[in-house]
């Protein structure tokens, strides 16, 4: 027997497994699925080729679709530079934080940003490390180990390697948590 959720949109058809999927992923109406792209479900446990088509049918009967390749996936499978592995392990940290949590292209580099309000911003053109710069009004009211410099508008995060990515994760983490709930 299938449940339905009272807050869900999605076709009565799809199994619960497939519906446990993107519960805990967070997505529960139908719209939400227009953010992600048909690939990035598919690796959600629980979502198969059958839940797959039937959303996708159900989205398309609504005039809507998944989101396709991004214009930063597009970027960065022609990024040539030391720290891709790096770059795109920061990528998937940033956009977990919050699902509204924008991501694009600026500065010639991905960025991101809440709501309208720009966050962080990578920049590319140190090769040595990976450069993050945080350039919202807001970063100036956040202390944090991770954040070096003193401008009245902007901080930055240095990582060197992977492993220092793993150490300061928490603290990114927590830093961009607190930006994102300053930005409401």
């Amino acid at each position: 027997m299938k449940t339905i959720q009272p807050n869900s949109d999605f076709p009565p058809a799809i199994g619960n497994p497939a519906r446990r999927a993107l519960e805990n992923a967070g997505y529960s109406r139908l719209k939400q699925l227009t953010k992600v792209t048909e690939a990035d479900l598919g690796k959600l446990h629980g979502m198969g080729p059958k839940a797959l088509r039937i959303l996708r049918e159900a989205l398309e009967t609504k005039g809507m679709s998944f989101a396709t390749v991004s214009e930063v996936d597009g970027f960065m499978a022609n990024l040539n530079h030391p720290y891709k592995a790096e770059v795109e392990q920061l990528r998937e940290i940033i956009k977990g934080v919050n699902k509204e949590i924008a991501e694009q292209i600026k500065w010639n580099a991905p960025s991101y940003s809440y709501r309208g309000n720009y966050l962080v911003t990578f920049n590319l053109r140190e090769t040595k490390r990976i450069h993050l710069v945080f350039h919202n009004p807001m970063i100036s009211k956040i202390k944090s180990p991770l954040l070096e410099g003193n401008y009245t508008d902007r901080r930055m995060a240095y990582f060197s390697d992977m492993k220092d990515i793993k150490a300061k994760k928490a603290e990114l983490v927590r830093v961009l948590k607190r930006l994102v709930k300053l930005n409401i």
